[in-house]
């Protein structure tokens, strides 16, 4: 697996990716439709944010299907996050460990077991690499299934499809859409697009279940990117074994027989 491939896969993990968007009826049971009543954009902003995981560990398994227009690769994965500290992860293959990553409020460092490399970044590169807000915080709201904000952006609500949308105004240069689940509210599905670059992001959410208590956390996702650059690829990922509140060991350590590959980007 190269180097550019491991830069996509991570992006996938952290990061809202628009996927093919499919119309989806909300049924309370097999033979009748949800009659959604018309709800306001600040009465949905606070259904979103009473059920956004607030939690200070999370850690869970995945498995993970890449597939871009070339090949399709499968994967599994540790990952550990510690609430605005850090994100940890390992990337295996076949039982092997290929790649280790360490993100921080500032940096991010991959450990590339294949080939024996590893690689320094401030976080800057995730947004002069993808165009997504380099942030520390984001990566960590994306990793918990929260929903992400652009500041300033003002949002409006319809229905449509048997779901609750939230979508930004055609006048700025990144767009938003939020879909909601009519009965419970759940978020569904985020897409972003990029008018000036043409790229589009965004992800799927699915399968909530109570991990502790009333806990709820999505452990599906499809995440999908589509841009001139990378072309489009979807990366499957189905979460299990999930752990919140409970406190794991972040190892990170590197051989001396690696090489360093450093960019320091503009941080």
């Amino acid at each position: 697996m190269k180097y550019k491939h491991i830069q996509l896969l991570l992006f996938f993990s952290l990061f809202f990716l628009t996927a093919c968007s499919t119309k989806k009826l909300v049924q309370d049971d097999a033979n009748a439709t949800l009659d959604l009543k018309k709800r306001s954009t600040k009465f949905l902003l606070k259904k979103l944010k009473s059920k956004e995981l607030e939690v200070e560990w999370l850690s869970a398994r995945a498995k993970i299907t890449y597939k871009d227009e070339a090949q399709t690769r499968k994967f599994n994965a540790n990952i550990r996050v510690r609430k605005d500290s850090v994100i940890w992860m390992n990337i295996k293959k076949l039982s092997v460990e290929a790649f280790r990553i360490l993100i921080t409020q500032d940096s991010l460092y991959i450990i590339d077991r294949l080939e024996k490399k590893y690689y320094t970044h401030g976080l800057d590169f995730v947004e002069e690499k993808f165009n997504f807000p380099g942030q520390f915080q984001a990566l960590q709201t994306a990793i918990l299934g929260n929903p992400y904000f652009f500041e300033r952006q003002k949002l409006s609500a319809k229905i449509a499809d048997q779901q609750y949308h939230l979508a930004s105004g055609n006048e700025i240069r990144t767009r938003s859409n939020y879909l909601l689940n009519g009965r419970n509210y759940d978020l569904e599905k985020m897409s972003f697009f990029d008018v000036e670059r043409n790229r589009k992001l965004g992800i799927d959410l699915s399968n909530y279940s109570a991990v502790i208590e009333d806990l709820i956390f999505p452990h599906n996702r499809i995440y999908t990117v589509e841009s001139k650059e990378t072309g489009i690829a979807k990366i499957d990922m189905k979460f299990s074994k999930v752990e919140l509140n409970v406190p794991k060991k972040i190892i990170f350590s590197v051989s001396d027989k690696y090489e360093r590959v450093v960019d320091l980007g503009k941080y």
